[in-house]
């Protein structure tokens, strides 16, 4: 049986997965957009394509790590332990992103950084670690 917490977190990784490709997709979207209107207004010189070229690499890596916390959700929902690993590669990974914003602005990114650190501070609870392991190896178990 999953816990609760592990099912929230789950569907917490999958919905960080699905706005990061939303979120992904508009950036290309627009940055394109944004692109052909400095070109035409500037007669096409470099810098339009540039920022074009940027945008596009950073929508496709944004969209990327979106779809590795798609991953990391499923994985946490079928109780593998590489998709609780990776969950928690990802908080840690956000939480020292945001750390820097934390101590000066207060609000969302701080209301994201305790969401990071529950997650990490949940999933590194033996009873979930346990929980984990337990669920693997029944499997191995009934094969």
């Amino acid at each position: 049986m999953r816990p609760l917490g592990v099912t929230l977190i789950g569907c917490y990784q999958i919905l960080r997965g699905v706005v990061g490709i939303l979120f992904g997709l508009s950036l290309m979207l627009f940055t394109g957009l944004a692109a052909k209107l400095a070109s035409l207004a500037a007669e096409g010189n470099a810098t339009g394509r540039f920022f074009g070229g940027f945008g596009h690499i950073a929508g496709l890596v944004i969209i990327l790590f979106a779809a590795l916390h798609l991953v990391a959700g499923y994985g946490v929902l079928r109780m593998q332990n590489w998709g609780r690993l990776l969950t928690l590669f990802f908080s840690a990974f956000g939480l020292a992103l945001l750390l820097p914003v934390m101590v000066v602005v207060h609000g969302i990114p701080l209301i994201f950084g305790i969401i990071n650190a529950a997650i990490i501070f949940y999933l590194a609870t033996p009873a979930v670690k346990r929980a984990f392991h337990e669920q693997h190896s029944s499997l191995r178990v009934a094969a």
